[in-house]
């Protein structure tokens, strides 16, 4: 036989067999998403579960264990599978802790979320329809969970006394703990349970609160710091820094950063 007949037989072999195995390799299962950017005006970029940075721009997914951060004029809103929506305020850091929602099995749904930074306005979905209990917005300070609503939650520490309603915010929360935010919170629809060690206490429509510290009990505020401006609003299209209180200010949506992933 010669050289170049038998080169040709092993390189067939070769790839007959790249092949089977190709056909009889398990493919890999897709990774679900926890929901997408549906709104952003600005720099927003996103730390993976896996340690890496990515920009986000609309419709760019979002995955359970990113961290979201917005920058210092970005606004931007998160919207999961289950209609449920996040309203970043700009300088807000937020992370996915888990999403899980399948129509089947409303006993299983889940919506797990931290607030490391900044301030959010939210709306739960169906999830806070169909299993209250499955969610929840975690802080440093106390724990949100719902009665099927819509609230807005800031986080106030020294380095926000330029901002009139963490200036407020500070003023209210009498136990701070050096070192630790305070933590200001309104209710615009439903209720909402605030959850600490010192203590538990529902909150109704119209009611605003503060959490001066972990250790210290959620305290009614006898009126809003503030929170109808300095969030994002959880209902308008464009939530922008105006739309903090109605209006987005922000132009048209094709306005906003389109980023890719």
């Amino acid at each position: 036989m010669s050289y170049g007949r038998h080169f040709g037989l092993v390189a067939l072999t070769l790839l007959a067999t790249s092949q089977a195995q190709a056909q009889t390799a398990p493919q890999a299962t897709p990774v679900p998403t926890a929901g997408r950017v549906s709104y952003v005006s600005g720099t927003m970029f996103v730390q993976t579960s896996d340690n890496k940075t990515r920009i986000l721009g609309r419709d760019s997914a979002i995955y359970n264990g990113d961290v979201i951060t917005t920058e210092k004029t970005t606004v931007a809103r998160i919207e999961f599978g289950d209609g449920s929506t996040l309203a970043l305020k700009p300088r807000s850091k937020v992370k996915i802790d888990g999403f899980a929602f399948d129509e089947a099995k409303p006993e299983k749904d889940s919506l797990l979320y931290s607030l490391l930074k900044g301030g959010l306005r939210a709306v739960t979905g169906l999830i806070g329809k169909r299993n209250r209990e499955g969610y929840r917005a975690n802080t440093v300070t106390a724990t949100i969970g719902i009665r099927g609503t819509r609230f807005g939650m800031l986080l106030c520490d020294e380095t926000d006394k330029d901002d009139p309603v963490c200036l407020k915010a500070l003023q209210d929360a009498k136990d701070r703990k050096p070192g630790e935010p305070a933590l200001v919170f309104d209710v615009e629809e439903g209720s909402i349970e605030v959850r600490n060690d010192a203590g538990a206490k529902t909150f109704e429509v119209g009611q605003a609160g503060v959490v001066s510290s972990s250790k210290s009990a959620p305290a009614s505020l006898s009126e809003n710091p503030g929170l109808d401006k300095a969030l994002p609003s959880s209902t308008a299209n464009r939530p922008g820094p105006a739309g903090m209180g109605g209006n987005t200010g922000l132009g048209s949506d094709s306005d906003a950063s389109c980023t890719v992933q």
